[in-house]
This record gives C-alpha cells, structure tokens and sequence, in this order.
C-alpha cells in the first residue's frame, strides 16, 4: 500500500473500524528508528500500525500529570460538571439521581424537591418548565460551579497540568511515527488490508452484476 497516497481522513475512517488489539510489544516499538524521509507516508503507516500503543502513551500521560497535581483534575471536573449542567436531560438525570440518593436521610426535602421541579414557569410569552437541581435553581447551580472551578482552574495552574498532558500525550507519539522506519509486519499488514479492501471491491462488482442480470 502507497501510503503517500492515503489521506489523513482515511486514516481515521480506518480507525474507527479497525479492531483495537493489543499493544506491540516494547521490543518492536523501540526498533528501527532513522531520518523521518516520505514523513507524511511514515506517519499514516505508524499511526494505523502502532495506534494502541499510541493510545496507551496518551492516558498515561494525562494520568501521570493529573496525579502529580489531582486538584487540577478535580477543578476541571467542576468545570465540566457545570457545562454539562447546561443540558437539560443530564441535568433532570443528576437531580434524580441526588433524589434517589437522598431519599431515606431526608424524605421531606425530597419531596419538596420532587413537587419544585414540576412546577412550570412563565419565560417570555411562553410556559417552561423550571429546572432544579435539589432545591437549587439550575442557573444558580451551574453559575457557582464555573466560579468556583474556574477559580480553583487558575489558583491549581490546571491549564498549565492538561497543556503538559496534551503535549506528552500527543507529542512523543508523534515523533515515534516520524522518526520509526516501518518495519516488515507493517507492511505485511498492510497489504493484506489493501488485499482485503480489493476482495470486497471485486464481491460487490459481482454481486451488482448478478442482480442486474
């Protein structure tokens, strides 16, 4: 396969198909490296060859940065805890599910949540019903969730902790697709995939034709 000629969307059509196997052994990923010639070419082989040892590198590094600095991680959760806050159906699913939690400590409460967030409300010209997040307006919910972690965001350096994580992540897998010579199982591979997809072309052919006749 001429993988100067197949485009980066290929790539990732492929991988959403392809089968997620096992990592390669480390005795192979750190073979064979020389001068990154035919880049682009490499860089696709390696990708579609090497991706689960690749995505085993980026949760590593995101586990390894977040676990040096776990307030970061805990910031960016609030953060994302109130953007998803924002989404009504994630937000009437939290609320049953605090509901349901609380239900045997405080059985008033919840009923007095259960009776609030079926309550409607007049918005404009149009009736709507409230969302509440136990007893909370959801506004006044989501608002204090992104102070409160965009606060904690800069006071953690959490952007500086994802930058590095994204960086190592991203960034040594990339330079071992550069810099990594394809070696013979990939191109082995490879042309059984190319094989493989011209089977499948030649399948469909004949099975058109034998319903056009």
């Amino acid at each position: 396969m001429d993988w100067q000629k197949v485009t980066f969307g290929e790539v990732v059509d492929a991988l959403k198909t392809v089968s997620w196997s096992a990592p390669r052994p480390l005795s192979e990923f750190f073979r064979a490296f020389g001068p990154p010639r035919g880049l682009t070419g490499r860089l696709k082989n390696n990708l579609y060859y090497y991706r689960t040892n690749y995505l085993v590198i980026l949760f590593l590094s995101f586990i390894i940065c977040f676990l040096r600095n776990p307030a970061a991680l805990a910031s960016l959760g609030l953060v994302a805890l109130g953007l998803s806050c924002c989404n009504d159906p994630f937000a009437t699913g939290l609320n049953d599910t605090l509901l349901h939690a609380l239900r045997k400590v405080a059985p008033r409460m919840v009923a007095r949540a259960r009776a609030k967030a079926g309550s409607d409300g007049v918005v404009g010209l149009h009736k709507r019903r409230r969302v509440y997040i136990v007893l909370l307006p959801r506004s006044l919910l989501v608002a204090a969730l992104l102070c409160g972690g965009l606060g904690a965001v800069y006071a953690s350096h959490a952007v500086l902790t994802l930058s590095w994580a994204v960086l190592l992540g991203v960034g040594l897998p990339l330079l071992h697709a550069v810099f990594r010579l394809p070696n013979l199982k990939a191109k082995i591979a490879s042309a059984r995939e190319e094989f493989r997809a011209v089977w499948r072309g030649y399948q469909a052919e004949l099975y058109d034709y034998s319903h056009s006749l």
